[in-house]
């Protein structure tokens, strides 16, 4: 399903946060007695260090939150973490069994809603997260915290700990479709609002407030590769169609009658898939 180009979404963003982030970095070796015990996850952009929220952090936590969504949509996921249960475990079994190999198409179609968006271990996916990197200023915090032993609930002898987080930032990020279908991206945009209404935190401290972000400037570029027609809000380009949607309220009232459900999810024909 991707030999060839169909359509593309290319979403940019921000995260702001909304309660202090901590993503923790590798550990650290410094002998700096100064230094934190444990400090956030930083990368290098243009010649500095700064905080970074990494996409596969932002995969990661979308997938498992779509698990859960979906199923309050009448629709079952895979279990990922059980070879024998999920979708690339049993693929390959039916694979062995039958002795054929599947096509792009066949292992789209015979996997879940989860692993069509967001692929397998024997299928690619097809949302692309990027690193997303502040802008503008951001502050650095640091706590002192202790460690809980989790059988008596009590604190842990000699478990004295510090750390630093971010206290506030502006993050810029951007996520990419590529051959997608209308059900998709409205998942997406459903995962948006739980992030805004604080069901979905990133990080870690998350039970002590931390990971709850706000995202907001939402640009949705929309592009068309084989329609020979340019349906309302649509512009030509060189070799596509383009629209472009600002806002999350926009982009919501442009999939008002996108749905998700057993027929929505099990179309695999992106040849016949309308333009939003």
């Amino acid at each position: 399903m991707f030999s060839k180009l169909y359509n593309e979404a290319i979403i940019r963003l921000d995260m702001e946060t909304v309660s202090p982030l901590f993503i923790k970095a590798a550990e650290d070796s410094s002998l700096d007695p100064t230094a934190a015990d444990n400090t956030y996850l930083a990368f290098y952009k243009d010649g500095e260090l700064v905080p970074v929220i990494p996409g596969t952090s932002i995969k990661g936590v979308l997938r498992s939150s779509a698990e859960e969504l979906i199923k309050s949509q009448g629709l079952e996921p895979c279990n990922i973490l059980d070879n024998k249960q999920n979708c690339a475990g049993i693929l390959r079994r039916e694979q062995q069994r039958l002795e054929k190999k599947y096509s792009a198409k066949e292992k789209y179609d015979k996997s879940c809603p989860i692993c069509k968006l967001f692929g397998s271990n024997v299928m690619k996916s097809r949302i692309y997260f990027y690193d997303a990197f502040p802008e503008g200023e951001y502050r650095i915090g640091k706590r002192k915290s202790v460690a809980i032993d989790r059988i008596t609930g009590a604190s842990k002898t000699n478990a004295l700990f510090d750390f630093e987080y971010v206290e506030y930032g502006r993050f810029k990020a951007e996520i990419k479709l590529k051959n997608f279908f209308g059900w998709q991206l409205k998942l997406l945009l459903m995962l948006f609002e739980r992030i805004n209404d604080g069901l979905i935190t990133f990080g870690g401290f998350t039970s002590k407030g931390f990971g709850r972000l706000k995202i907001d400037n939402i640009d949705l570029e929309l592009r068309y590769y084989t329609k020979p027609e340019i349906p309302q809000g649509y512009v030509k380009k060189d070799y596509y169609i383009s629209r472009n949607l600002n806002g999350i309220e926009n982009i919501n009232q442009a999939l008002v009658g996108i749905s998700i459900n057993q027929n929505t999810v099990k179309r695999c024909d992106l040849e016949n898939e309308q333009a939003i």
